[in-house]
């Protein structure tokens, strides 16, 4: 396995008013990495996920994806913003993001979704988009789906269509934003197998999640975060079995694990 980095998040501080939501958190991950974030609502993990993926522009630190910083320059204030827009969008391609509501587009199909950005973002012709998105499609367990609407689909098969969606990009890294904390709890099951199969493959991927005995299962390392610092981190094993800190301890012991 590559050795280097594939992605990082160096010092990354966020204040929205006057709530300090991310303190200076820093996490990296090599390719075929599968890193969950854990902790309790509030602690910063979605907002973190948000500006690994320049969705929110962090006030200070540094990201870095795929062998380039991201050239920011200072705001007033003390902020700072990207310098280059053409490398945002450029790096927001490799880094594809699913969320918690899915944000299929409803007035397209399944089919629709899939190939949109390949063809506007990525250029590729048509004919092997489509070629392409049918074996994601059924990657995931959804081709016969292909030509219907989202509003027709279970929330467990429109998030394995988001998740197609994204693997359509050939992302480099894939952040997923609590993929099933939508989803009604028979359905979580069928999108954690997805992900299971995709670590698996070798994805590289960071996921915020409450599900425990996934991150357990998955997980090559497991970041827990409160109030706005990551807390304890390590292999999963070590996390769940051996905490280091009481926080941590203390959240593991209220969380359901099934």
């Amino acid at each position: 396995m590559n050795q280097e980095p594939i992605i990082v998040a160096d010092n990354i501080r966020k204040k929205f008013g006057t709530n300090q939501v991310l303190k200076g958190v820093s996490l990296s991950a090599r390719q075929g990495d599968v890193v969950t974030l854990i902790g309790s609502s509030g602690s910063g993990k979605s907002t973190f996920l948000r500006c690994m993926n320049l969705l929110e522009i962090p006030d200070d630190g540094k990201i870095f994806v795929d062998g380039e910083w991201v050239q920011m320059r200072p705001k007033p204030r003390g902020y700072q913003e990207p310098a280059d827009r053409h490398q945002v969008d450029r790096i927001r391609a490799k880094l594809a993001m699913v969320f918690q509501n899915f944000n299929l587009w409803s007035h397209m199909t399944i089919l629709e979704n899939v190939i949109e950005a390949p063809i506007h973002v990525l250029k590729k012709p048509k004919k092997l988009v489509v070629d392409e998105a049918m074996a994601l499609l059924d990657k995931v367990g959804i081709s016969g789906k292909a030509h219907a609407y989202p509003s027709h689909l279970s929330g467990g098969q429109q998030q394995r269509a988001a998740i197609a969606r994204a693997l359509a990009m050939q992302p480099k890294v894939m952040l997923l934003d609590e993929p099933t904390s939508a989803l009604d709890p028979e359905l979580v099951g069928e999108v954690l197998r997805v992900l299971q199969q995709l670590a698996q493959e070798g994805r590289t991927m960071i996921i915020v999640t409450h599900e425990m005995k996934f991150a357990r299962e998955v997980a090559s390392q497991v970041v827990f975060l409160d109030q706005g610092v990551i807390a304890e981190q390590g292999h999963p094993e070590q996390i769940f079995l051996s905490p280091a800190t009481e926080r941590c301890r203390q959240f593991l012991a209220s969380v359901k694990w099934s």
